[in-house]
């Protein structure tokens, strides 16, 4: 380009720039040197409605912003710009929303009614800075000017239009009604004062709970004249008055009598909930039983809760055109659904679908019975009656401990938006002062709102809004708690728990308390922020009282003074009965579970147990169970194989079983119960083999663990599931494979057990054996009786393992340990593989382990990498390397926790390697992984771990 050239073009480029300058409208200024430059006018005029209460709020929150006072006026004033509030406006959308600068002198916020216009008002305080963080505070910068765009315009609307409510003390009552509102969460009508102006509250009443026995055939009414109205329970032989006998005729006329009664006196009524009660059974009388057989799925599988959609269609269809506005609601559990071609919901038939029995930490698309409940009744329901989701947020056995959970609604929320879900109704923690409950809150609102928001920035947002120079302390305990969430794989979250031990350690105990009372501290001197603190640390104290014993000796090694214990008790009543939680609900710290509860609990500890560290005196350094130590339930045998292996074996079908075949400890399960001197922490590992039937079965059998709770060593309250693995079945491969739960805290009566699968068929399942073994095999490395014998174990770390383009090795902070990570950091290099070559000094008879974690790309995902091992010599026909040993890996994105893989017995020669590949990025193949990790690859002496070992030396 020559310089005329040159000269032209830029003279033409400042051109173009000078006109746009000219062109765009100056700013929209609404406050300027601490002065309101407009008056806010509501349409309608002043009144007591919502559009009004809009108004009120945007005066109180701008004058908090910019000192300035800001006028509510009729109509518009002299010298002052409009704010014109709730203008008539055409929504394309439920509680959509509009805010634009409408010309020079006028702001519309308006949107769908008065609901919407309230939401516009609460998103331009959003802009300007406030944020919302608790009922009883919102956070709101100081600014002497504000303003927008001269040409700014936003139309915004929620995804989840339907529902957005939740089950909590936040939604009833008060003051705290109002934020609810918002948080732009929908309320529904229930009888109960709102608190807000009535044109406010939403007005649709969604119908989908438990109704049979409750509500319609109510059982005070008919348990005793007419029991053959309700399911007959086959190993009871008794009646379940919470569900039907839907094959009997006269059950169904008494239920559209109930039915035809109600809608006549409610003609406003737009949803009705036919819904199975709690707790219930499904009729497994003969008629009802052969209505199911009648319905199998394509694989033969019987899919009970056929009965809940024959049922619902039944009332529907009879009530179709008498009642056509009507929906009619029924509520599956989370079972099988119906997938026979004959059978469909019917138009005004609708679902919402609780998937009760799932990993709550983990993502709702991590559940791999999912897709044969929520997947198969989103494909059956009409577009009129859309599915709903009946979601828990919470741990329902005590709302006040730490619980990780915190962020799997974000990914959660996208997978509803992937099935078209517009509707979706958690229940939470009920108090508001339950482990970080109104961020939790907050953040639903903001994720029902918009799905694919910005998890980390959402988080940010909130962090430092609600607790100033206390804000990197509650992230520290925030990060502390994500971290133990995906700390190691098969943890199980279950919504029912008091134990914290199976994800939390001793040391994250002492790390979380410090953590909050390093926030409490510094916001001393700032005295919202501070009753934040405070009201977030009772997380904390909660869960010090449960584990003190356990964090007496973390607490002297990290150098953090623990108060006496009963100074703890002591801080956590101050906190829970401050004066500013007055009126809260003090009966549901835990699922009708109450302070004198939680109080009765605390002294019968302090009672039964010392201030002492927690020891588990180490009786054996390996448990070897075999199955004649093993039991089980009534499926349960001991087989032999012609090599004299022995083995206990279930065999369970899909159809045609005499009891619920879904984990059910006394039908299908083999198990071993622990003893009292068998406490404490172990890695726990089983050996199976099973006959699958498909191509991959993501979960052919389970591996768990139940336990007791014994807080301090004191036993109290029952039983909780701590772990639970999905062992991966495929066709043909009936080889015996290791799995492991990892490193688990084991107390007297733990029960390891493995029961079957309920997605596919399966042939078998085998078990050969149980192994318990100290965590210093696993995680250090064990020299052998004498110099001359080979290494009880050798663990192989990060800094040994082999160079390559595309593989860093990375610290984990918290935990103090490297690991190598290969992904694609130099695009133009391929990403291979982690590996580790043999040396001399590690050659010999092993079981080889990896520590792994995978970066899936998509949930459930199959196999996005391998562990092999392979030889320094090739094939001499293909030229292929040899592969001895090889095992498909899974991961789950959203699960991004590590896992130990066993690749079984090998004899390792010095240059193989053992690796752990990704999957390649292939055109119509699964997505690769975003990257794989490898932490260690351990070496266990086959012939130590072949039988019970005593506790190692010192």
């Amino acid at each position: 380009m020559n310089i005329r050239t040159t000269t032209f073009a830029l003279a033409a480029a400042f051109a173009v720039a000078a006109s746009a300058a000219l062109a765009a409208p100056a700013p929209f200024v609404l406050a300027r040197d601490g002065k309101a430059q407009i008056a806010i006018v509501p349409h309608g005029g002043i009144a007591t409605n919502g559009v009004n209460f809009a108004a009120t709020e945007l005066t109180n929150f701008l004058n908090r912003i910019t000192g300035a006072e800001f006028r509510i006026s009729d109509k518009p004033v002299p010298g002052l710009k409009t704010l014109a509030l709730g203008t008539p406006y055409q929504a394309k959308a439920v509680d959509e929303i509009s805010i634009r600068v409408k010309d020079a002198n006028t702001l519309e916020v308006t949107g769908d009614g008065p609901i919407g216009t309230v939401y516009a008002a609460y998103d331009l305080l959003e802009t300007f800075g406030c944020v919302f963080v608790a009922h009883d505070f919102a956070y709101a910068p100081r600014k002497s000017e504000i303003s927008l765009p001269g040409d700014y315009a936003k139309t915004d609307a929620p995804f989840f239009y339907e529902q957005r409510s939740t089950w909590s003390e936040i939604a009833y009552g008060g003051n705290r009604n109002k934020w609810s509102q918002i948080l732009r969460t929908r309320m529904q009508v229930t009888g109960r004062k709102p608190g807000i102006p009535e044109d406010l509250v939403c007005k649709r009443q969604h119908d989908t709970n438990h109704s049979i026995g409750t509500r319609w055939l109510l059982t005070s009414k008919f348990a005793k004249t007419r029991p053959d109205f309700y399911a007959w329970v086959r190993n009871k032989d008794a009646r379940n008055g919470m569900w039907v006998c839907v094959s009997n005729e006269e059950m169904y006329q008494q239920i559209f009598k109930e039915i035809d009664e109600f809608l006549s006196k409610h003609p406003d009524h737009r949803e009705l909930s036919v819904a199975i009660g709690d707790c219930a059974n499904f009729c497994e009388c003969d008629k009802c039983t052969e209505l199911v057989r009648k319905y199998p799925d394509p694989d033969g599988a019987e899919a009970w809760n056929v009965q809940c959609v024959l049922f619902a269609n039944r009332i529907a269809d009879h009530f179709a055109k008498k009642y056509p506005k009507i929906r009619f609601n029924f509520l599956p559990y989370g079972e099988r659904q119906p997938a026979n071609p004959a059978i469909k919901l019917s138009e005004n038939v609708g679902a919402c679908v609780a998937e009760l029995w799932r990993n709550h930490g983990l993502p709702a698309d991590c559940n791999e019975r999912s897709e044969q409940c929520l997947g198969r009744i989103c494909r059956m329901a009409s577009p009129r009656c859309g599915t709903y989701v009946w979601d828990y947020l919470t741990n329902f056995n005590d709302f006040l401990i730490p619980f990780p959970n915190h962020t799997i609604f974000a990914r959660t929320a996208k997978y509803y938006k992937d099935l078209n879900i517009r509707g979706v109704s958690p229940q939470m923690q009920f108090v508001y002062f339950g482990d970080l409950a109104e961020f939790n809150f907050w953040l639903f609102g903001k994720l029902t709102w918009n799905p694919d928001a910005d998890l980390e920035e959402l988080v940010d947002t909130y962090m430092n809004a609600a607790y100033g120079a206390g804000a990197r302390f509650v992230r520290e305990y925030f990060d502390l708690l994500e971290h133990a969430r995906l700390r190691q794989r098969w943890t199980w979250y279950g919504c029912y728990v008091n134990e914290t031990a199976h994800y939390l350690t001793d040391d994250d105990c002492v790390k979380m308390l410090r953590a909050l009372d390093n926030a409490v501290n510094v916001t001393s001197n700032d005295k919202p922020r501070n009753m934040l603190a405070r009201r977030t640390r009772i997380a904390a104290l909660s869960l010090t009282l449960w584990r003190y014993n356990d964090m007496i000796e973390p607490a002297k090694r990290l150098g953090f003074t623990l108060r006496p214990r009963e100074t703890i008790w002591k801080e956590w009543k101050e906190a829970i009965f401050a004066p500013e939680h007055k009126g809260a609900n003090y009966g549901m710290l835990g699922e009708n579970f109450g302070t004198d509860g939680y109080e009765r609990r605390v002294m019968n500890m302090f009672t039964n147990s010392a201030p002492v560290p927690t020891v588990f005196p180490r009786k054996a350094s390996v448990i070897r169970i075999d199955p004649g130590m093993m039991t089980g339930g009534k499926k349960m045998t001991r087989q032999r194989d012609k090599d004299g292996t022995n083995y206990a074996q279930i065999k369970v079908a899909l159809h045609n079983e005499a009891e619920s075949i879904w984990m059910n400890p006394g039908y299908s399960e083999i198990g071993y119960t622990a003893k009292a001197d068998e406490a404490g922490d172990w890695y726990i590992f089983a050996t199976v083999r099973t006959g699958a039937t498909v191509p991959v079965d993501n979960a052919v059998a389970y591996m768990g663990i139940y336990q007791q709770w014994y807080p301090n060593g004191v036993k109290t309250g029952g039983s909780m599931e701590i772990a639970n693995l999905q062992v991966q079945g495929r066709l043909g491969d009936t080889a015996w494979h290791t799995v492991s739960l990892g490193k688990r805290r084991l107390f007297k009566d733990s029960r390891i057990w493995i029961m079957n699968g309920v997605l596919h068929p399966c042939d078998f399942v085998d078990v050969k054996e149980f192994i318990l073994v100290d965590p210093a095999l696993i995680e250090k490395g064990v020299k052998g009786a004498d110099a001359q014998s080979q290494a009880r174990s050798i663990v192989v770390t990060a800094d040994t393992f082999d160079k390559g383009e595309n593989v860093r090795v990375e610290e984990d902070k918290i935990d103090a340990f490297k690991y190598a990570r290969a992904a694609a950091f130099n695009t133009n290099a391929p990403v291979e593989a982690v590996s580790w070559t043999v040396k001399a000094a590690e050659a010999g008879d092993w079981n080889v382990f990896l520590k792994v974690r995978i970066g899936a790309a998509i949930a459930l995902d199959q196999d996005p990498a391998q562990a092999t091992l392979t030889t320094p010599k090739h094939c001499t026909e293909c030229g292929a390397v040899q592969t001895p040993a090889r095992r498909y890996v899974t991961g789950s994105l959203g699960d991004e926790s590590w896992q130990l893989v066993s690749l079984g017995r090998a004899r390792l020669v010095e240059g193989m390697k053992v690796n752990l590949v990704p999957r390649a990025a292939e055109t119509n193949a699964p997505p690769a992984p975003h990257y794989v990790d490898l932490a260690s690859v351990i070496l266990v002496d086959p012939a130590y771990l072949g039988k019970t070992q005593p506790a190692l030396a010192p």
